[in-house]
């Protein structure tokens, strides 16, 4: 105690500095006294000219040590910040002032053990514990841990804590190993990282992670990333310089998958056996207005995955007085009628008669939200083939849009029904206004919608779900276009040493699925069943060790 009052706001600097005060600061390290822990120390640094950002880093750099400022102040003249680290105070003292790519370190003082924490927080706690309450706070009951714009939470600038950036997290290690065991959803978004924070989320993979949000952000690539060994299923990348114009969305979905290779979710789209499916994209026949790609692209990706999934979770598309309508063609016995869910809704039944003696006429058209969902959730369930989908727009200007979609979807329906392909071609008129947030976003709301419904031709049916994208999980190719066949025919060729048109008849044969036509070519060639003429050259007897492997 003695010691703290001897040094209480002593100025330190290279003047002033001594042995003795450094013995006094490790002394106290080592000792761990409790009075060191609310000590704080006021930095000073004169003309400081490149930023708080650079200042922290170098710091960082060349103490080794990592710096969470409190009460930062930074002008033209002086920079100033508190810290309760006693090992920056002792480093600084040991290096004689020396500072980083300066020949010393005159511009920097230290006004010693200057204020409490009570002084700075207006109550006796450290900085590890007001960060630790905060991360505490943010984990709900679902075990979602949201660091969602985590550096502007109003409790660290109540207490003037500059916490710069939220890779500082990574350094409370004790907190983050435990948040580690106990997350399954790790929110990430609006923290202006600009890559992906795999010193954070090293805490976490090897826990029960299956999800990752990285929404929001400044990361303009994944190419560095090494592909991800965990259980994250579910991604959230929207909303960086990653997904903007000039990356084809295929080429999106496939570098993502890459690198977290057992993703069931993508941007809130749900994937299936063949990939993440959104070949309708190349049916979207509109201006190249990249903002209008961009929002149609969004709306109708989660639209039609919740409609398949989840269909209360429309309602946020809806505004609250939203309406609804829907016509259809069958043409059915009134027997039929009171079972199909369409003819008790729809306007325009073929057989006006008959459908009046089983159906309440009033019932055709829907204002509100709630009355609407009501009935969309009455309707069977659905799967969209979105490879059939032509998406038109006819307007779309600063107070509206006005979207037609059409397109296939079969019902799954209850064990008494048959399965049924319908046509569908569906109108959306969506008004447009500002959020409140800083009046930058969008919102984008559903007044009208218009669905009309008639049974598939057989035509129709043929030609629905047969042609999903590329799988990229098995090494599969679905429907390959001739750059996709060259490319593995020659790795088959590189693996087997057959020759080219040898290759591609063994992957045609297996349908393009590269692990069975390569099974098969084991078997064959062990059984000395493929002739020395379809080997590129003739010296392939090293190849029987190679084959000796079991081919996972």
């Amino acid at each position: 105690m003695y010691q703290f009052d001897k040094y209480r706001k002593f100025l330190l600097n290279r003047v002033t500095s001594s042995r003795e005060i450094v013995d006094y600061i490790e002394k106290t390290l080592a000792t761990e006294e409790e009075m060191a822990k609310h000590s704080f120390h006021k930095i000073l640094v004169c003309r400081w000219s490149d930023g708080n950002l650079k200042l922290f880093e170098t710091l960082n750099e060349y103490f080794g040590l990592t710096v969470i400022p409190v009460n930062f102040v930074e002008n033209n003249l002086l920079t100033s910040f508190y810290t309760n680290s006693l090992m920056l105070v002792l480093k600084i003292l040991k290096m004689d002032f020396m500072f980083p790519y300066c020949r010393n370190m005159f511009s920097l003082d230290i006004l010693l053990n200057d204020k409490t924490s009570t002084e700075c927080f207006d109550e006796k706690i450290t900085v590890n514990e007001i960060v630790s309450n905060i991360v505490s706070r943010r984990f709900n009951e679902h075990r979602e841990l949201n660091l969602s714009n985590f550096c502007e939470d109003p409790v660290l600038k109540e207490k003037k804590i500059h916490f710069y950036k939220l890779n500082l997290l990574s350094h409370f290690k004790i907190l983050m190993i435990r948040m580690g065991r106990e997350t399954k959803i790790l929110n990430l978004s609006s923290n202006n990282l600009s890559q992906v924070p795999l010193e954070i989320l090293n805490f976490f993979i090897k826990g029960d992670l299956i999800g990752v949000n990285l929404s929001n952000n400044n990361i303009p690539s994944v190419a560095e990333l090494q592909r991800i060994s965990s259980k994250i299923e579910k991604l959230w990348v929207e909303g960086n310089p990653l997904c903007e114009e000039g990356m084809d969305m295929v080429t999106y979905i496939r570098l993502l998958a890459q690198k977290f290779p057992r993703l069931t979710e993508l941007d809130g789209v749900p994937l299936n056996e063949h990939g993440v499916m959104l070949p309708f994209f190349k049916h979207f026949v509109i201006s190249a207005d990249s903002k209008t790609k961009m929002v149609i692209e969004k709306f109708v990706t989660l639209y039609f995955a919740h409609y398949d999934t989840n269909r209360r979770k429309l309602e946020m598309f809806y505004d609250i007085q939203a309406n609804l309508t829907m016509c259809t063609d069958f043409d059915e016995t009134p027997e039929d009628m009171l079972k199909d869910p369409y003819a008790m809704h729809s306007r325009n039944f073929l057989n006006p008669v008959k459908r009046a003696q089983v159906v309440d006429k009033n019932k055709k058209f829907y204002r509100s939200r709630h009355a609407l969902i009501a009935v969309i959730s009455k309707l069977p369930h659905t799967v969209h083939d979105l490879n059939t989908f032509n998406i038109d727009v006819l307007k779309h200007d600063i107070k509206s849009m006005v979207i037609v979609i059409s397109g296939v979807y079969k019902e799954i329906s209850p064990k008494h029904y048959k399965e049924r392909f319908l046509h569908f071609r569906r109108t959306f008129v969506l008004y447009i206004a500002p959020k409140s947030y800083n009046n930058v976003l969008t919102s984008y709301m559903i007044v009208h919608d218009m669905l009309s419904v008639s049974l598939a031709t057989e035509r129709i049916i043929r030609n629905s779900f047969k042609n999903p994208i590329r799988n990229i999980m098995q090494f599969t190719l679905i429907d390959p276009d001739p750059e996709d066949i060259v490319n593995m025919c020659n790795i088959f060729s590189y693996y087997t040493q057959l020759k080219a048109h040898e290759a591609e008849a063994r992957l045609l044969q297996h349908d393009w699925d590269f692990k069975k036509a390569l099974k098969q070519f084991t078997v064959d060639f062990k059984k000395g069943n493929v002739s020395s003429d379809k080997f590129m050259d003739d010296d392939f007897s090293d190849m029987s060790s190679l084959l000796d492997d079991e081919i996972d």
